[in-house]
């Protein structure tokens, strides 16, 4: 399964507060400071369930399940520290190493790698090597709960007020960079489907979800993905494009011929959760030659909308199989 903090604090809750109804667990967490809605609480128990972590029985109460029998309330306090020292140990530790880190003996350190590996948030560094690190493409949040029709509705409502195109951007260290939700300009071309899956590093959507990732993960996704010279003005290489890259809420990200000589964006992070390395950003495109003259006119509406979808994104959206793979397209221009 794949899971969140949100998910690791709704799994103590219950160790901690064995036969309680969703309600009652929803009123705990909210006096502990962790608000949600019922319908992401319900999203939560239910992948806890499904891997055997909690059972809910017919009246509707929550009880400790067979992954964690005997109770782990206290492990299960612990397991944000081990996480902590591994995220600042790019190249994995030991068993032993992480007992001494986080202050643990070392069945407890085998037993917090164990929780990890099961939520596929922790993985082993290599076949046989005995170390273990952060997965990235694990501990992740639950699927988003806006619906398409929500998200397709704010996107459509940013499209008619700045006449240009949008889509939302994420990338997955799988299959690149992704673009979904997309809506076309009302006239004119819209330039963002011509964005291929290696152009992350080349697209001001891409420079914003990579400014959030932390060094090691951005380094293991360009490692694999590359940093392809599309244009003169393409970052070819890891330091070109972090003098690029600003880690700042709210920041504007505006790459200009980068992608496509012809072609700028622009793109601003809306969504970044409990975690750095799911970002999820909001993109439109323009020509370049138009992109000075209507930069006020694109941003405000973007920012605009940026609000409102961070109000209802509960984490990364899906991956629908037709999403797998962008390719460029037939279309005469690009972004960035």
């Amino acid at each position: 399964m794949q899971t969140s903090e949100r998910t690791l604090r709704i799994l103590q809750t219950v160790l901690e507060h064995p036969g309680r109804t969703t309600k009652q667990l929803r009123r705990i967490l909210t006096e502990a400071g962790a608000t949600m809605s019922d319908q992401t609480l319900r999203t939560h128990l239910k992948s806890l369930a499904a891997g055997g972590w909690i059972l809910r029985d017919p009246f509707g109460s929550h009880n400790p399940g067979p992954t964690v029998a005997g109770g782990s309330a206290e492990l299960i306090r612990g397991f944000q520290s081990v996480l902590e020292h591994l995220r600042q140990a790019p190249d994995g530790l030991t068993p032993t190493e992480l007992a001494e880190h986080v202050g643990i003996d070392p069945h407890q350190a085998w037993s917090a790698i164990g929780i990890g590996t099961e939520f596929h948030c922790i993985a082993e560094t290599g076949p046989g090597t005995g170390r273990y690190r952060i997965d990235a493409d694990g501990l992740m949040l639950p699927p988003c709960t806006a619906s398409d029709e929500v998200l397709d509705g704010i996107i459509e409502e940013y499209v008619e007020a700045s006449g240009h195109d949008a889509a939302l951007v994420r990338i997955s260290r799988e299959h690149g960079l992704i673009l979904s939700h997309f809506r076309p300009a009302p006239e004119g071309d819209s330039l963002l489907p011509a964005v291929t899956a290696d152009a992350a590093h080349a697209t001001s959507g891409g420079q914003a979800v990579l400014a959030h990732l932390d060094s090691f993960q951005r380094r293991r996704y360009l490692a694999r993905h590359g940093l392809h010279p599309f244009t003169p003005q393409t970052p070819t290489t890891i330091d070109d494009l972090e003098q690029r890259l600003v880690d700042k809420p709210g920041h504007l990200f505006i790459a200009e011929a980068q992608f496509n000589e012809v072609g700028a964006c622009m793109a601003i992070l809306v969504h970044n959760g409990p975690r750095t390395d799911h970002p999820v950003a909001l993109t439109t495109s323009v020509y370049r030659d138009q992109l000075h003259r209507k930069r006020d006119a694109l941003e405000a509406p973007l920012r605009r909308a940026a609000t409102a979808l961070l109000a209802v994104i509960d984490g990364p959206l899906p991956l629908p199989a037709t999403e797998a793979a962008p390719t460029a397209n037939a279309l005469p221009g690009a972004v960035g």
